[in-house]
């Protein structure tokens, strides 16, 4: 039998809490592990870590581990060890907590055909670790977990194990009356992280008291960091995205972000504190650590260090997807898009893993589909829904994110879980069972969309909620709302309530519902006549960003045309009036990026105006950035998801591939040869069917493209040329040419 244990301690403040079992093993055994821990835990075994834990999940949802530890099994005496971080108020509000440390493991010990359980019970020992006090940092959000303080050496008070229940799993944690246990259980649904091997980080500057160093890359990592000092000095360890330079009135800015040849670069950040033993010691922190660079600061002047290095850490996500062209920026951006959604990529996707480790609709919804150009594991697509599906409030609002103990709310991100559900119909939803799951989400569409019917004004637009209007970190609007969005409705929201209406409608189809699919496709309509009525502005020719302020933005005319209140040749010409008006008109910052180049698209000014809009990124290269920032202007995070448009863009669009049926059942594959200036590209685009390998090139005046389909698959592919001609693709290989 295997029983939640806790220590017998409500403490005020986030500690270590230690539990520990030892036990017997004979030659040849096997141990197989279902593991969890209340707020965080490592498990080790025999001093090897072998599982981290739980994957962070909600209130509705505890998730556990299992493990094979067959591996660091041997013979005679084992010790089990779980080192458990217990959280209070105010610490890591993306990890669900209840009232106290707390620990479980059943465990299987077999040999042949007999078995032995071992699990937690009141056998176990438990200590208290007083030797570690934890911090939250200055401008650093309390989604990050707490920073390390150690006084010194290992101090640890033993502490009673209370016995609490033995979960129920195979009931879903529910007794006969229907009352939940403690914790609600469940298998993890994604794996593991990845920790790749040691490697060591560059030195770049040192002087009295300090040594500072690169990873070359900024990296979410694993940290091992071995030292000896005299007993009682001071070691500290600071994490840093970037250096910050000073100009001659001495106000501090970020240059190149490798700026540490300059005399005045100086690097901030959150920092663990040491306190030396006098003996050789060895810190590895708790949690990931995110930076680019590290800077060592020291008391004594004998300082040493015995080992600096970090592993990688982030999900395991395939490589299948891949890009090359002939312009090396292009490449460079590739590689940087990648080592940005893999830093924001752990066991939920993040915003910035430095400043703010939550999980935001807006950036899940971009960093699904970006993670879907590289992969066809759908895993942590459908998690991050599912998370948000726990999160939604009584009057339909879903969180703006979650997990998390603390609600917040955004109108706006509502709508984009809405499309990020359409997007997974249409990039993952092959078969029965991807069809039901998306199926068991349209009560939470329909609760969603319906919570905005209250809101409406007599106009029939979307007035002013309680909540949190923002738009997009645009310079000028105070806390990226737009002016008079605090006061009227805004022209925005309207319009992506018309567009996550009709991705509604496209689900609902899909899963049997035509009913209710024409319900939001007639409330999409009516909302963009009366977006027309009271927002569109005759004499310049563009939608006022609320109906009665003058002042326009990108983001009016990108959802104008997402919406389908205009398409067409009028699309177009709505565009160019926007990129080229003669009145001031807000542009779109990284967070909007991926939804104007898909109006573009639809548009019919891809080719006009695509380069143009890469330009913030060109200027991230310059600033020699290794992952892409949270907005082009005065950035505060220097890695953040939803700023890694360049992936759809090049896999999507130059590339040219995408699925024209849900499921990827079809698919079209249109290379936009003239966008980018391009000679060549090539790569290849994961499919639940397998991979589809594009490359093509210009010669004389003349496109030659080869397409690779997967082998044995019933993949429909339509092909489109430059010069219009459509083909479609019966065979694996098949080689196209046409005149530009």
């Amino acid at each position: 039998m295997s029983f939640w244990i806790m220590a017998d301690d409500r403490p005020t403040t986030p500690k270590f809490y230690y539990f520990t079992k030892s036990f017997d093993a004979p030659k040849g055994a096997s141990f197989k592990v279902r593991v969890c821990g209340d707020s965080r835990y490592a498990l080790y075994l025999n001093g090897h870590l072998v599982s981290e834990g739980p994957c962070q999940g909600s209130s509705y949802q505890t998730y556990f581990e299992t493990e094979d530890l067959t591996p660091y099994l041997k013979e005679g005496e084992n010790t089990l060890f779980a080192k458990v971080l217990y959280v209070t108020e105010g610490y890591f509000i993306s990890v669900f907590r209840k009232s106290r440390p707390a620990f479980w493991l059943d465990g299987e010990l077999r040999t042949g055909c007999e078995s032995t359980a071992i699990g937690t019970d009141a056998s176990w020992t438990c200590e208290r670790e007083d030797a570690c006090a934890f911090s939250n940092m200055p401008g650093i959000h309390i989604s990050i977990p707490p920073f390390e303080q150690w006084s010194g050496a290992s101090v640890r008070t033993p502490m009673p194990v209370i016995q609490a229940y033995e979960p129920q799993i195979e009931r879903g944690c529910y007794n006969l009356y229907g009352l939940n246990e403690t914790y609600i259980m469940a298998p993890r649904p994604v794996p593991a992280m990845q920790t790749e091997g040691y490697l060591p980080l560059q030195k770049v500057r040192a002087g009295e008291g300090f040594v500072e160093y690169d990873a070359v890359n900024y990296t979410t990592a694993k940290i091992r960091l071995g030292f000896k000092a005299k007993k009682g000095t001071k070691v500290r360890l600071i994490w840093s995205e970037c250096y910050s330079v000073a100009d001659a009135q001495g106000n501090r800015y970020k240059a190149k972000r490798d700026a540490y040849d300059d005399p005045t670069a100086e690097l901030h950040g959150g920092f663990d504190t040491l306190i030396a033993t006098g003996e050789e010691q060895i810190f590895v922190p708790f949690w990931y650590r995110s930076f680019r660079f590290v800077r060592v600061e020291f008391e004594d002047p004998d300082f040493a260090l015995s080992a600096f290095e970090y592993a990688f850490y982030h999900y395991p996500l395939d490589k299948a997807g891949e890009f090359s062209c002939s312009d090396p920026r292009y490449n460079e951006m590739w590689k940087i898009s990648r080592n940005t959604v893999l830093c924001c990529m752990h066991e939920m996707y993040v915003d910035c893993p430095y400043y703010e480790q939550q999980q935001y609709d807006m950036d899940s919804a971009l960093e699904m589909l970006f993670t879907l150009r590289m992969s066809a594991d759908d895993r942590m697509p459908f998690k991050s829904i599912t998370d948000f599906a726990h999160s939604q409030m009584a009057d339909g609002m879903l969180q703006a994110n979650y997990p998390s103990v603390m609600t917040q709310i955004i109108p706006d991100f509502t709508f984009f879980w809405v499309l990020m559900l359409r997007d997974y119909l249409r990039y993952c939803g092959y078969g029965a069972d991807a069809l039901a799951r998306v199926r068991s989400m349209t009560g939470t569409v329909d609760r969603a969309l319906e919570g905005f019917e209250k809101y409406m004004t007599k106009q029939g637009l979307i007035g002013v909620t309680p909540y949190w209007h923002f738009v997009d970190w645009v310079p000028g609007w105070h806390v990226g709302v737009p002016n008079g969005g605090f006061t009227e409705p805004l022209t925005v929201t309207s319009l992506m309530y018309a567009a996550a209406l009709g991705a509604a409608a496209e689900i609902c189809n899909a899963v049997g519902r035509p009913g209710l699919a024409e319900d939001y496709r007639t409330r999409a309509a009516r909302m963009i006549e009366n977006v027309q009525a009271h927002c569109y502005d005759e004499a310049v020719g563009l939608y006022r960003n609320t109906p009665t302020v003058a002042e326009y933005s990108q983001h009016t005319t990108l959802w104008a045309i997402l919406s389908g209140a205009v398409s067409g040749e009028e699309a177009g010409a709505l565009l160019d009036r926007t990129f080229n008006a003669q009145v001031p008109v807000a542009v779109c910052s990284f967070s909007m990026g991926h939804y104007m180049f898909r109006a573009l698209e639809c548009g019919n000014r891809y080719d006009q105006y695509a380069k143009r809009q890469l330009q913030g990124w060109e200027t991230m290269l310059d600033l020699h950035c290794t992952t892409w920032c949270e907005n082009p202007d005065s950035p505060r995070s220097e890695c953040h998801g939803w700023s890694s448009a360049p992936i759809y863009e090049f896999s999507a669009m130059v590339l040219g591939v995408c699925p024209t049926e849900d499921g990827y059942k079809s698919v079209r594959i249109q290379p936009r040869v003239h966008a980018y200036d391009l000679t060549w590209a090539k790569g290849t685009i994961p499919t639940p069917h397998g991979i589809i390998t594009v490359a093509w090139e210009k010669t004389d005046g003349k496109l030659t493209l080869e397409v690779t389909l997967p082998a044995h698959s019933a993949l429909a592919c339509e092909v489109v040329l430059p010069d219009g001609t459509t083909r479609t693709q019966t065979q694996t290989k098949a080689s196209y040419s046409c005149g530009l």
